[in-house]
């Protein structure tokens, strides 16, 4: 599967709210933009994309764990707390998004719960690692 950076974006933007009706506050409510826009920039990083996919279909580790890690000190400035806890919604908004974009994007077809090590960072106990993608992605 051949994707385009900016479609892929337009795709999630379009169509989260629709998908994800629970979590459109995320996309929507100003209180949120610094999460949401932060999860943009990730999937508009082509390189970082290809990091967080690889990560994802060699070692199971799921995108929000890459994620994360990888904006650590981003989210402690948007937080304002030195272990960047966030808030139920937000972690169930950032799940959310990572799904749309493997799930409904990228076309992968299963999903495993798995427990990732970020309790002293974010507060994060699980998250979701995605298999099985339709076919081989390439982003262009």
């Amino acid at each position: 599967m051949d994707i385009s950076i900016p479609v892929l974006v337009d795709k999630v933007a379009n169509e989260f709210s629709e998908r994800y009706s629970h979590f459109k506050g995320f996309q929507q409510n100003p209180n949120y933009k610094k999460y949401w826009n932060k999860c943009i920039e990730a999937i508009s990083d082509k390189v970082l994309l290809s990091h967080i996919i690889f990560c994802n279909d060699l070692f199971a580790i799921p995108p929000v764990k890459t994620f994360l890690t990888y904006y650590e000190k981003d989210f402690i400035v948007i937080t304002g707390k030195e272990d960047a806890e966030l808030d139920v919604f937000i972690k169930k908004s950032i799940g959310a998004f990572w799904g749309m974009v493997f799930k409904f994007v990228l076309n992968y077809q299963g999903q495993k719960s798995t427990t990732v090590s970020l309790n002293k960072k974010f507060k994060v106990s699980t998250a979701t690692h995605f298999e099985n993608p339709k076919e081989k992605i390439k982003l262009e």
